[in-house]
């Protein structure tokens, strides 16, 4: 039986983003908080009379967008790789050259590694098909306390396995 008072608790510092390296060098290193979407399973109502409606289980899963917030450097360069990719997306919409290989070119899979308090990889959420669906907002400010600033990118994508 597990002792659960051995148990360590998850560092809210302890994650790595892994994400395609030739085409995203700068998304994976400077990616500062990452939020795991939320799962949802919808319910069907079955009417009866005189009753609201008896819940029963969905047959859908639906998530919600993974989030991640990033550092912006100097030149911006995890601005353009997202700026770029969605820019491609857009314009090969519809075209059978966004296909290469026989795989979706505007698809990529994310992965995020989950660390011990030793930093090494204990479990990962892989995001499958993934692709940015928002480059937010970026806030230049005169008065800034010496932060560095920080833009959130939101990813869509069709379902992630928890290893």
């Amino acid at each position: 039986m597990k002792d659960y008072c051995q148990t360590n608790l998850l560092q809210p510092t302890g994650f790595r983003v892994v994400i395609n390296k030739e085409r995203f060098p700068y998304l994976s290193f400077m990616a500062q908080s990452v939020q795991h979407p939320s799962m949802e399973v919808g319910e069907t109502k079955l009417g009866r009379p005189r009753l609201a409606g008896l819940p029963f289980i969905g047959d859908q899963i639906e998530f919600a967008s993974l989030t991640m917030d990033v550092l912006l450097d100097e030149n911006m360069e995890v601005y353009r790789e997202i700026y770029t990719w969605m820019e491609n997306m857009v314009e090969t919409k519809h075209k059978l050259s966004s296909f290469k290989d026989g795989s979706l070119a505007d698809y990529c899979d994310i992965q995020i590694m989950i660390l011990t308090s030793a930093n090494n990889k204990n479990r990962e959420f892989k995001y499958v098909n993934a692709f940015p669906t928002t480059l937010g907002d970026v806030q230049f400010s005169a008065s800034n306390e010496e932060t560095f600033i920080t833009c959130p990118i939101s990813f869509s994508f069709d379902y992630f396995e928890f290893l």
